[in-house]
Order: C-alpha cells, then sequence, then structure tokens
C-alpha cells in the first residue's frame, strides 16, 4: 500500500472514534508506521490530508446514477458508509472542506444530468442556477444531520431518505419552476 493510502485509511479509522481535532500527526505516524518528516512531505497538516481524502472519494453510485433520485441516494449509500469520517470533519475546523465536497459533487452530477435533458425545459444558465440552489439545500439538510449528537446510522439513513423523498416532491419542481420564471425575465 502506498503512503498516502495508509494515511487515509489511518486516518478515517481513528475518525471512527476520536474527534478530528483530537488527532495529531504525531498518532496518526505511529498508527501508520511512518516518521512525521514522511507525512510532511506528503502533507502541510491534517486537513491538507482530509482535503486530499475527499479528492479521492468513491462516489460511483452516485456518478453512474441517470436521475436525481439515484444522484442523491447515491451520495446518501456514500454517506452511510463513511458516517464517523463525515460526522468528525464536519464537526471540526474542516466543516468548509466538508460542505464543498457535498456541495461539489452533487452541484456537478446534478447540472450534467439536467443540462443534457430537454424535459427539464431550461437553458444552460438555468439548469446552472437550479443544480446550484438544489446542491445547497441538499448539502445544509446533510449537514444538519452530522450536527445531531445522538446519530446512529440507522437513524441517519431514515431521515435522508425521508429527506430526499420530501426533496423529489416538492424541492425540485418549485425550484425549476423559480428557474423557469427567471429566464423568462
Amino acid at each position: 500500500m502506498i503512503t498516502q493510502a495508509k494515511f487515509k485509511y489511518a486516518l478515517k479509522d481513528m475518525m471512527k472514534t476520536m474527534s478530528l481535532g483530537d488527532i495529531n500527526v504525531t498518532e496518526l505516524c505511529k498508527k501508520c508506521g511512518c516518521h512525521r518528516q514522511t507525512f510532511y512531505y506528503h502533507y502541510q497538516d491534517i486537513y491538507d490530508l482530509v482535503a486530499a481524502i475527499f479528492l479521492n472519494e468513491d462516489l460511483s453510485k452516485m456518478e453512474e446514477a441517470t436521475d436525481l433520485k439515484g444522484v442523491l441516494r447515491g451520495f446518501l449509500t456514500y454517506a452511510q458508509a463513511n458516517l464517523p469520517f463525515l460526522i468528525a470533519t464536519y464537526n471540526s475546523a474542516a466543516r468548509d472542506l466538508t460542505e464543498d465536497f457535498i456541495f461539489g459533487k452533487i452541484n456537478a452530477k446534478v447540472f450534467s444530468l439536467w443540462s443534457n435533458d430537454p424535459n427539464i425545459g431550461l437553458r444552460k444558465e438555468g439548469c446552472r442556477r437550479a443544480s446550484r440552489r438544489l446542491s445547497h439545500l441538499v448539502s445544509d439538510e446533510f449537514g444538519y444531520c452530522f450536527r445531531m449528537v445522538d446519530l446512529t446510522p440507522d437513524r441517519f439513513g431514515k431521515k435522508m431518505r425521508s429527506t430526499i423523498k420530501l426533496i423529489e416532491e416538492n424541492l425540485v419542481p418549485a425550484i425549476i419552476a423559480m428557474s423557469k420564471k427567471e429566464e423568462s425575465k
């Protein structure tokens, strides 16, 4: 296993039982069997490592999706599998990295789907605005869950599946209608 992967797996493993703020480079290096110099050769600090993890996360279920429901459920599958990591990063100084990750991944995929769907009835800029609005709302909902003190994987899944259903049935039509109205001005 390459050194960077060791650091990534070790950090995620440590975050199952520790907050990000309690993890330091020395302890991380002990877990990996590496020297501190090795860590600093690859990363500036722990938050740089978190950013690197986010850059390389496997979101294949979401990226293979052909509709909004698949995108949101694909991201939920990823989030459930990585819940301790996401909770720990969201509730730390890395919150902005977590929010940007969620927003960016969902926005890119939704924009791609909507801008290539003639049934949406929006021009490219309208699709961009609509996907950004939706992605902000979805990101906020995930963040709301990550702040819950008594969050369990089951409770998280139930809450987010319910939220996704509401988003699909109520929010998406409203966002699309608002974007169409803006385009007509």
